[in-house]
């Protein structure tokens, strides 16, 4: 299982779309364009699972849309 990411075209932050998935579900999702409402830019998005990955251990996203810190 993994945290369905993907990366803010306006502020370049990683962000989760707090979608837990397996990796057979990832693959077989379709090719469309999603619109998503984004936390850091409160803009919208087009996206497509081709701009799209999985983290397996993905921090919560912080209140307020703010960037998230990795524990490193």
């Amino acid at each position: 299982m993994g945290t369905l990411v993907f990366v803010c075209p306006t502020t370049g932050h990683e962000v989760s779309l707090g979608i837990e998935i397996d990796r057979s579900s990832f693959k077989s999702l379709p090719r469309t364009k999603t619109t998503i409402s984004c936390p850091h830019c409160r803009e919208k998005h087009l996206l497509s699972a081709v701009w799209s990955w999985l983290v397996s251990e993905y921090p919560e996203a912080q209140p307020g849309g703010g960037p998230v810190k990795s524990a490193a």
